[in-house]
């Protein structure tokens, strides 16, 4: 949802409020209100409003951090690729062409493959490939000095760093908010919307209930709006997550590794043998 669609939408809920506020004070007769005493009207809605705007909060804050740990699963991800890569290269010419060249293939079908996935709840089968060739690379690289020990010891670790930046990642892609969650917040939004149309009166200037129902209907709608973002962090609009860490580090070890020719094309596809 780019910015241009959420102002639309936030200036079409807010003129349509407006249109309500203005059929309901032009029908209303001269000298008459819902209220008789203002002043419980003016209770009732402040305990509608702010009940709504706990909840929102609450929920804002909920979905940000799922938001934010999707984002530190992907940094991290992508580090561990920069990592794995330069333990590689304590290891012999030939294990760690076959190692590297499937971390680059790896790092590319993320990219071009899971990352659109992503958007759908989905995780990619190619990537999977290239995560189960890895670890046969892994398991076959020949430890023969106590620095390559040490180095094949930290492989595991940045290894099992990787897969829980990827899990982090991929189970974010999946997490939504309930229905029952948005059904609430929606029930909540219309009341506090709805609720000054009660406060209507002939006698009171129109452009006075028009800019406070105005405000109050764009306050509302860009709360859900914002929930709305932060629950799909992968959808590709302005501030959502992208593959940027990794298109980074998957620069640093190409940069690294001139000498590994990866089994796989631009996009992370086997190539044809």
């Amino acid at each position: 949802m780019n910015l241009l669609l959420l102002a639309a939408i936030v200036v079409a809920v807010a003129g349509l409020s407006v249109a309500l506020m203005f059929v309901v004070h032009r029908r209303r007769a001269p000298g008459t209100r819902f209220f008789v005493e203002v002043e419980k009207g003016t209770g009732v809605f402040t305990f509608i409003g702010t009940a709504f705007a706990v909840l929102l909060a609450f929920v804002v804050l909920e979905a940000f951090a799922s938001f934010n740990d999707a984002r530190t699963g992907a940094e991290s991800e992508a580090t561990a690729v920069v990592e794995l890569s330069r333990n590689s290269e304590f290891f012999a010419p030939a294990d760690r062409g076959r190692f590297a060249g499937r971390l680059i293939c790896y790092a590319r079908a993320v990219i071009s493959d899971e990352w659109p996935a992503m958007q759908h709840g989905e995780r990619s089968q190619l990537v999977q490939h290239w995560v189960g060739d890895m670890g046969q690379a892994l398991r076959q690289m020949e430890v023969r000095t106590p620095n390559q020990e040490a180095a094949f010891l930290e492989l595991l670790d940045q290894e099992s760093i990787r897969v829980e930046g990827r899990r982090e990642r991929l189970s974010e892609s999946v997490r939504a908010l309930p229905a029952p969650v948005w059904f609430i917040l929606g029930l909540g939004a219309a009341l506090t919307i709805g609720f000054p149309l009660l406060f209507a009166d002939r006698r009171e200037s129109f452009l006075v209930e028009g800019s406070l129902i105005a405000a109050i209907a764009a306050l509302v709608t860009a709360g859900l709006l914002l929930v709305w973002f932060l629950d799909h962090p992968y959808d590709n609009q302005s501030g959502s997550i992208k593959p940027t860490e990794m298109t980074t580090s998957l620069g640093i070890v190409e940069d690294e590794q001139p000498d590994v020719v990866p089994a796989c094309n631009a996009e992370g596809e086997r190539s044809p043998e």
